[in-house]
């Protein structure tokens, strides 16, 4: 298929390129790759915004690794432990998942892709700090690290993208994401902040990181807007009843491949464990107290087989299950933005899915909450139904 047949071809010209987007059979930009593509190609620091599964990660990669090429080409003296893109992304698996897309588009256009996240150490660090590398994909507390040590140079870099950049600079990862970027950025690198998510303050936000910096918004018009062909349900019971009832729940499900969310571990357990008793099917458990190399491979097998992934909100951002075909807030979430995401599992690339809730009397306020809060930041279409299924 030639780059003139594929709908990528106005921008997407790198021959490297064409051939990945044929091998992948990728026949059109979804709306945000088709607005981010001329932009990105271009000068300038971007805020690149788009519903969840509709191709943000595609939307820079692209257009940075054509851009990594057209350097390339030029030749020049290559700089040990110095990347010429940083990918900041807010979690391990959501770092896994955007290495893989890399490392897939990599064997293609043969650029040096690596990553540094938490659990990485030993001789693997050494080779890494020791080597020259295009696009570095990485963590918040580790990249800092590196940089803090001088492990990592900032010399080559020419972009610095934030991936969920909404969480990269919420109360838990700010600091270290506002140090990070004074630590590395320099005049000649581009910055884009990619999510779903735009919090009302977030131009207040991104000015303490980047204060000589001005950010055009890309995707404006699809902000956190759910997938059309997600269906809500919302689930009337009592707290004490939800564990009774989760087994009915599942049952009704017939097999199909979903996310059951948590309020914490310890409920997240239980729920597990009771499950796992009753049904023959693959249930998974996946925190953020499990070591890193046992979630890596919880999530997948879940991945591979499919069946029922108990959670509590570290699946919330970024990871994509192609077969997840339906989510239940067991628990509803404390925040919005986190309501949002959650739903964002499912309805990823225009594929169709469900989202249930099980709602309790004492969820009324938090109910309230997150549908104000929806209210104020434009999101009406995403708020929490308020009629009710009695189970």
């Amino acid at each position: 298929m030639s780059s003139k047949q594929n709908g990528f071809q106005e921008f997407i010209t790198n021959s490297d390129l064409t051939k990945y987007l044929s091998d992948s059979k990728l026949s059109k930009p979804t709306q945000i790759q088709s607005s981010a593509f001329p932009a990105l190609l271009g000068e300038g620091d971007f805020i690149v915004q788009g519903k969840t599964g509709s191709g943000k990660t595609l939307a820079y990669l692209l257009p940075v690794i054509q851009r990594l090429k057209e350097l390339e080409a030029l030749g020049g003296e290559e700089q040990t432990a110095s990347p010429k893109a940083i990918v900041l992304v807010p979690t391990r698996e959501l770092a896994l998942q955007v290495f893989s897309v890399a490392k897939g588009i990599s064997h293609f256009a043969k650029l040096r892709i690596r990553k540094l996240i938490g659990g990485d150490k030993g001789k693997s660090l050494d080779n890494l700090f020791r080597s020259p590398m295009d696009i570095l994909i990485t963590s918040p507390e580790r990249c800092f690290r590196a940089f803090k040590k001088k492990d990592l140079s900032t010399q080559s870099l020419k972009f610095f993208v934030l991936d969920e950049a909404d969480q990269l600079f919420d109360s838990s990862f700010k600091k270290t994401t506002q140090e990070i970027a004074h630590l590395t950025l320099n005049d000649q690198a581009q910055v884009f902040l990619v999510g779903a998510s735009r919090p009302a303050n977030f131009e207040e936000i991104i000015s303490e990181a980047f204060p000589d910096r001005a950010f055009k918004t890309i995707g404006k018009g699809e902000e956190n807007v759910l997938n059309h062909q997600v269906s809500t349900h919302n689930i009337s019971l009592e707290e004490d009843d939800k564990f009774v009832y989760v087994n009915s729940f599942l049952k009704k499900q017939n097999k199909r491949n979903g996310l059951v969310f948590m309020g914490n571990k310890a409920r997240a357990q239980r729920v597990y464990e009771q499950i796992k008793k009753l049904k023959k099917e693959k249930v998974y458990l996946v925190h953020k107290d499990l070591e890193i190399k046992d979630r890596l491979k919880v999530v997948e097998d879940f991945r591979k087989t499919g069946g029922v992934m108990i959670s509590t909100d570290i699946m919330a951002r970024g990871v994509d299950i192609s077969h997840l075909q339906w989510v239940l807030n067991f628990d509803l979430p404390s925040e919005a933005d986190y309501y949002l995401h959650r739903c964002g599992r499912v309805g990823r690339s225009a594929r169709a899915g469900d989202v249930f809730n099980f709602i309790t009397s004492r969820d009324n306020k938090r109910l309230m909450k997150i549908n104000e809060s929806l209210t104020v930041q434009g999101r009406e279409d995403i708020q929490i139904p308020l009629h009710f299924k009695r189970r």
